[in-house]
């Protein structure tokens, strides 16, 4: 091939990725609730939410509960995927099995918004710092993953109970979230008080979704944060922007070659 032939086929090659790129438009199977946020310091799960400093990048929603009001965070670093309620409550329910309050994080891993079914992913941080780490088997019921990547800690301040829990973003278990940079996940948010007791409620976010419903369409969405040095930016400029000066000043030099070429 001559060498301006493959110039010519290079530069038609980069247009075509840049521009799929930038009429690339990102799936949303959800209801529009998206939480995420990049942060370069990991908090310290040690079951209480520093809302300043340790969280104070976290994306946050806050909702009504029976007992008051909760608030959910959430934030990515380069490799785990942080996650943080703070409740209102009464108490903090500690008897297993009888009564315990549980704050459970379900995942829609394939980002499709259809159902909550085989393979998908579920965590949770109860008192006691009982954390699970399990997802839906072949029956439909929810099994424990054999391999645990979940770590939390739970705390009680003032009247408010503290969730904090740690989730690689791709931790390479099958039954994992399996995420990237840029992606999206569909997610709910389940508050159990006193699960175990008769009086136990649980209060589900997004509001609207249930807690027995396996249908995914409502549920809200977390984004994993890319790095802000992660090839995203570049002397102040997004990489896409830099492609397409590169691929302009490159079109402007073959079409000069062209003229120069046919003047002589």
């Amino acid at each position: 091939m001559k060498p301006m032939n493959f110039i010519w086929f290079f530069l038609l090659l980069i247009t075509a990725l840049l521009t799929s790129s930038i009429w690339t438009v990102p799936v949303n199977a959800h209801s529009g609730d998206v939480l995420g946020a990049y942060t370069s310091n990991a908090p310290t799960i040690d079951g209480i939410i520093d809302e300043d400093a340790e969280w104070g990048n976290a994306a946050t929603v806050t909702f009504d509960i029976p007992e008051g009001d909760a608030t959910i965070y959430v934030m990515n670093d380069r490799r785990f995927l942080y996650i943080a309620a703070k409740v209102s409550d009464n108490s903090l329910d500690e008897i297993v099995n009888v009564g315990l309050d549980i704050f459970t994080i379900d995942f829609d891993v394939r980002h499709d918004g259809l159902q909550f079914n085989v393979g998908e992913d579920t965590i949770s941080i109860g008192a006691r710092n009982r954390v699970g780490d399990g997802f839906v088997g072949p029956g439909l019921d929810i099994l424990d993953d054999q391999m645990i990547n979940v770590d939390g800690m739970v705390g009680r301040v003032g009247n408010y109970n503290h969730f904090e829990i740690v989730h690689p973003i791709d931790s390479g278990d099958a039954n994992d979230i399996n995420a990237v940079y840029g992606g999206t996940i569909g997610v709910r948010f389940l508050l159990f008080d006193e699960s175990g007791s008769d009086k136990r409620t649980i209060t589900v976010y997004p509001k609207g979704v249930s807690a027995d419903d396996s249908d995914q369409s409502n549920w809200a969405d977390i984004s994993i944060i890319a790095p802000p040095d992660d090839g995203s930016e570049s002397s102040g400029l997004p990489i896409t922007e830099i492609g397409i000066v590169v691929v302009a000043v490159g079109w402007a030099a073959y079409i000069g070659w062209i003229i120069r070429k046919r003047r002589s």
